[in-house]
């Protein structure tokens, strides 16, 4: 199997111990968190995004209103946001909140620097 590639973005470099952070890392659901950053696929690539690198990391809710053949409904999506400099970077989509939540946690827990949420 051929070794694992990461990108990360511009500016950005990705940790010389990336891919033994990444198989280690903690998985919620599409996001792993690990001890020297958070890593996601996007696309065909797997993104690695270093604490060092960001300010800020969030959770937006985005809700969709669907039309079905029986009515409408709103289904909920959930963004783990990366933020550096006032600028979103990226970010990960979910439909499973709880996973997210822990991913934010986990993240709070390991990078302490970052600041959490959105600001007040």
């Amino acid at each position: 199997m051929a070794d694992k590639k990461f990108f990360s973005f511009k500016g950005a470099e990705v940790p010389a111990e990336a891919a033994g952070d990444y198989e280690a890392a903690q998985v919620f659901d599409k996001v792993r968190v690990g001890k020297l950053g958070v890593y996601y696929r996007d696309g065909f690539r797997i993104r690695c995004v270093p604490y060092g690198f960001i300010d800020r990391v969030f959770i937006r809710i985005q809700e969709v209103r669907g039309r079905m053949c029986c009515g409408q409904t709103t289904f909920a999506y959930f963004r783990l946001v990366f933020v550096k400099d006032g600028k979103e970077l990226g970010d990960v989509i979910s439909e499973k909140e709880e996973a997210m939540d822990e991913a934010l946690a986990r993240i709070g827990e390991l990078a302490p620097q970052l600041a959490i949420g959105v600001p007040a």
